[in-house]
């Protein structure tokens, strides 16, 4: 479409009566809002912004360590805590981010408690301060997929769920 804007025209409208009309059209059109909406596929050409959180209501399948087939398998004694915690289990979103969750014990300090497989390992070391026993303790994961309390953790309790989702190699 060619717009001729000689003689502060742009086809029968005036450039200030048009300006008029759509700032108008911008304040009287209600911006709109969808309390829920399902689509089947969602392509974004542009920026997409959310104002709150994403939650996956579907696919979420957590991997047990030690119970999932498939799953890692524990290491060095490490078992988990039991109810009413979750057992220890990591799962990848469909953005690349790892979650975990659970609490474990019994383990050494100090030593992997399991190991994520290929696909599910940080490019570099995470450290990340968790609760342990009541207290602060700590667990590194490393970019071999170690994942390791270490001190002043203390393997009567070390939860997973403290664990902010972290990108995949």
């Amino acid at each position: 479409m060619n717009a001729d804007v000689s003689g502060g025209k742009i086809g029968d409208w005036d450039v200030t009566t048009l300006i008029k009309f759509v700032q108008d059209q911008q304040r009287n059109t209600p911006v709109l809002e969808y309390s829920q909406i399902a689509v089947d596929d969602l392509f974004v050409l542009g920026n997409l912004t959310l104002a709150d959180k994403i939650t996956f209501t579907k696919n979420v399948n957590f991997n047990i360590v030690g119970i999932t087939a498939g799953a890692a398998p524990f290491a060095n004694s490490w078992v988990n805590f039991g109810a009413p915690y979750h057992n220890a289990a990591y799962w990848l979103d469909p953005f690349g981010f790892v979650h975990m969750r659970g609490v474990i014990k019994s383990g050494t300090v100090g030593s992997a408690a399991f190991v994520l497989p290929p696909g599910f390992r940080p490019p570099g070391e995470i450290p990340h301060i968790v609760l342990s026993n009541g207290t602060t303790g700590r667990v590194d994961i490393q970019t071999d997929g170690s994942v390791i309390p270490k001190s002043p953790s203390s393997n009567l309790s070390v939860s997973l769920d403290d664990i902010p989702p972290f990108k995949v190699a």
